[in-house]
Formats: structure tokens, C-alpha cells, sequence
């Protein structure tokens, strides 16, 4: 009887949501009553979005593993995951082999991380080191083969580094642990290997996933650095690594390449500050740097790994007169969607609008300008949807949020709907996308809107 009554209640409260919001219907209320869920890591595998959700069981906090196809018979708790102090609970998932990976808590200490596997079923998630030898520090889902790198941390003077196999559970320690050496899994693929620098900015190890082949490598051309500062965001490419320095104390800020025999710088920009935030990304073959530059106010550069194929795309701002430039604390984070690059610009004529680039300066433009004139259009969160266009997010004037699609070009920019509760996108699923929603009924919960065919265009703001 009371599985009738929750489902009625489920049913009316859908009815008042799509009501009230605009299309905007409720998909589970995961913690009854006004008090929210605490909804986050979104990641998209198998049609289902998988997340971690808090719920109030008494005077305790209890975060559990959660699935959504987007309805609301399609929203189920997978798994309770052990209370621990500090640590991860559903972070940095990836997927090999049909089965969803991800750094999970560590309930034999209390505290750390530890790598679990899930199925989909609540037996089948579960750590996969059968020798629990696998805690470790935040990384990247570096797979060499059927093996895992991992950056150990617990008790060590300095961080060891293992191999988890995925296979069979088992780590192999491949190094000791070492003073200065502050994460080893921070690096870039280079042909079948993982290419780190050592902290020291001057020399570079190859790791294959097994104790003989972790290799120092001597790189004629490498730049010699102050302090611990050294090479900390990195590209792979077909042909090498791109990479970008940490902490370097005078202009200018270079970029710089390897093959994994020397070391080549490609290209340099002159930011005011040596600390100025960039973004650094791959689209296809070329490498992608966003940053500000004194003599262009703002620039976009591209790169194919070589000095001839590293060139300025893009000048934000060739007179000079714009009233600001690219500053990623105020701009929403650019997003690589499909072939293309989507990021917000100034150009001192439209005002921070949203742009394009597929790598080239013809193929760089504004997308479209929302707010007329020089004012800003508000966008504030970038979204990828699976058939290359991308979702955004911008503020109206009623105090919610404005969802609206892009293919990157003018025509294909389109308003899907205008909220009246401020809203968060954090899944696109077939059909629909997922959004956390606050409401004074139900509190943060999981909310969907289904992406109506055909869109209908939008009016631009005045």
C-alpha cells in the first residue's frame, strides 16, 4: 500500500514541477522531504548517468552510488558506500572493457581512496584489489594494457608507485617511494608508455605498467626551471607530447614539445602576469592554447607538435580598445564538443559572447550575439551533448536559467528553455538532459528536460 501512495506522490509532484518550471519535470526525489541530495560526479555510460547522492539516515550522513535513464522507474540506488572521515567516494570514473571504474572509498582505514568496479548491480560494485594494496592519491585513469597506474600515498615518506591490474585484482609495486615526488600520475601518453616529470624540472621518466620498464630518460633541450617548478600540463599527440611549464617566474610563457628523444620549444606569449590562468586542450591533431597575451589582449593559438605547424589563430582584440579580455575566474570553462572548440571572447564590439574554432582562423568566429551590443551575454556553464553541439547556461531575467543548444553556427543556436529556479546541467542523455534543481517542495533534487524536435529559435536579448 505504501509503494501506491509514494508512486502517486512521486506522479503529483512531477505534475507540479513541469507546472512551475517550464517542461522542467522532477525525476526521483532521492531524499524525501525539503532537504536536498547533495547530487555530484555525473558520468554518462551505457545510456544511464552514474552519480553519488547524499541522504540523511538519522544524525548520519550516508552517500550511496546512484543510476538514471532519466525516469523515474529508471532511477535506482546501486550501493551504499562505508562512512569514512576523508577520501573519495564516486570520483574520476572511466570505463574499460564494458565495466565503469572509479576511485572509491577505502572503509579498511576509514579514510584514502581505493579503486572499485561496478556491474551495475550492488554486488558487482566493489573495490577490485584483492590485495588492498591499491590506496591512492587523486590520479588520472592512466591504463597501460590491462594495467592501472596508481600514485600510492598512506603512510610513505614521499609516494610509491603500483600497477593495478584490472584483470585480476593484483598490484605490482613498480617504485619506492622517493622524497620530492609528489605524483607520479600526472603525465601524457607517448607511444604505449606514460611519460612523467620528476619534480626536480629536469628529468623525465617512462612508465610501461611494469617494475623494468620504468626508465629515467635524458632529453637534450629541456629548459632548466627554479625550485621544484617543472613541465605540469601535458598533451599527447600523434607525434609527441605537448607540454606547458609550472610556476615559470618571467614572461614569456612557452610551449613546448617532445617525441620523447629532445625537447622543442614552439611557440611563446607575453602575459602581464607569469601566473595568468590559460586553458590547454587537444582538438583531432592540434593542440589548443587559450590565453592572455599583452601585445593581443587575448589569444588562441594552435599547434601540430612541430615549429612550423604552432601559430596565433586568433587576436581577441587587434585595436586594443576592448573593455576585457580572456579571464577564466569571470568566463564559463571552455569545452572541446565534436570537432570544435567553444569558448567565450570578448572582441570589443559584442561583448563576452560565445565563439567558436575548429582549429583554424577561418574557422574561428562568434557564434552568435546574444546580448546585443557590447553586453555580456551571462553565459556561465559550457555542457558537450554526444552529437557534437553543446548545451549552455545563461542567467535571466527572472532570476533562473536560460538552457540553450549550439552547433556552432547561428541558425543552429537555439533557446530550449527559459526556468524560473536557477538550474545546473549535468547530464545529456538520448532524448533529454539531466539538471539539479533546487525547489522549495522538494530541495536540490534530480530534475530532466526533454529536448523538444524541432527546437524552435529564440528571440536575442535587447
Amino acid at each position: 500500500m505504501w509503494r501506491t501512495f509514494l508512486c502517486l506522490g512521486i506522479m503529483l509532484s512531477n505534475a507540479l514541477i513541469a507546472s512551475e518550471t517550464g517542461g522542467l519535470r522532477l525525476v526521483s526525489d532521492l531524499n524525501p522531504g525539503a532537504e536536498g541530495s547533495s547530487l555530484s560526479g555525473f558520468f554518462v555510460w551505457n545510456g544511464r548517468a552514474w552519480f553519488k547522492a547524499a541522504t540523511r539516515q538519522g544524525d548520519k550522513t550516508v552517500w550511496a552510488l546512484h543510476a538514471s535513464d532519466g525516469s523515474t522507474t529508471g532511477t535506482r540506488r546501486i550501493k551504499d558506500f562505508p562512512p569514512q572521515e576523508h577520501g573519495s567516494i564516486f570520483d574520476n570514473p572511466f570505463v574499460y572493457e564494458n565495466r565503469l571504474y572509479f576511485q572509491g572509498p577505502n572503509a579498511a582505514l576509514g579514510k584514502g581512496s581505493r579503486i572499485w568496479v561496478t556491474d551495475g548491480t550492488e554486488a558487482g560494485t566493489r573495490p577490485i584489489s584483492e590485495d588492498g594494496k591499491d590506496v591512492c592519491d587523486e590520479f588520472k585513469p592512466f591504463l597501460i594494457g590491462e594495467r592501472l597506474v596508481l600514485s600510492l600515498h598512506g603512510d610513505y615518506n614521499g609516494h610509491g608507485l603500483v600497477a593495478l591490474n584490472l584483470h585480476t585484482g593484483v598490484t605490482e609495486t613498480l617504485a619506492v617511494p622517493f622524497d620530492g615526488w609528489e605524483d607520479y600520475t600526472d603525465g601524457a601518453m607517448l607511444k604505449g608508455a606514460m611519460l612523467k616529470l620528476d619534480l626536480d624540472g629536469r628529468v623525465f621518466w617512462s612508465i610501461d605498467g611494469t617494475r623494468k620498464g620504468l626508465k629515467k630518460l635524458v632529453l637534450p633541450g629541456m629548459p632548466v626551471f627554479e625550485n621544484d617548478d617543472g613541465m605540469n600540463q601535458f598533451i599527447a599527440m600523434p607525434n609527441g607530447v605537448l607540454m606547458l611549464p609550472n610556476g615559470q617566474r618571467k614572461p614569456p610563457l612557452d610551449l613546448w614539445h617532445t617525441d620523447g628523444k629532445s625537447v622543442v620549444k614552439l611557440a611563446s606569449w607575453w602575459p602581464d602576469n607569469p601566473f595568468s590562468e590559460l586553458w590547454f586542450g587537444r582538438l583531432g591533431d592540434l593542440g589548443l592554447v587559450l590565453a592572455y597575451d599583452r601585445t593581443r589582449r587575448c589569444g588562441l593559438w594552435s599547434s601540430d607538435g612541430t615549429v612550423e605547424g604552432s601559430r596565433n589563430i586568433l587576436d581577441s582584440d587587434p585595436y586594443h580598445d576592448a573593455s576585457f579580455s580572456f579571464q577564466p575566474g569571470r568566463q564559463s570553462q571552455p569545452l572541446i564538443a565534436g570537432n570544435k572548440l567553444f569558448f567565450e571572447m570578448d572582441d570589443g564590439k559584442h561583448g563576452l559572447e560565445l565563439w567558436v574554432s575548429d582549429g583554424t582562423k577561418s574557422g574561428t568566429h562568434l557564434v552568435i550575439d546574444i546580448a546585443l551590443g557590447n553586453e555580456d551575454a551571462g553565459i556561465f556553464k559550457l555542457f558537450p551533448m554526444a552529437d557534437g553541439r553543446v548545451l549552455f547556461q545563461r542567467k535571466n531575467a527572472n532570476s533562473g536559467t536560460d538552457v540553450w543548444v549550439s552547433d556552432g553556427t547561428e541558425d543552429g543556436c537555439r533557446r530550449l528553455a527559459a526556468l524560473e529556479r536557477a538550474t545546473d546541467v549535468v547530464a545529456a542523455l538520448q532524448g533529454m538532459i539531466l539538471l539539479v534543481s533546487d525547489h522549495d517542495q522538494f530541495g536540490q533534487e534530480l530534475h530532466a528536460l526533454d529536448i523538444p524536435q524541432p527546437i524552435v529559435p529564440a528571440a536575442k536579448s535587447k
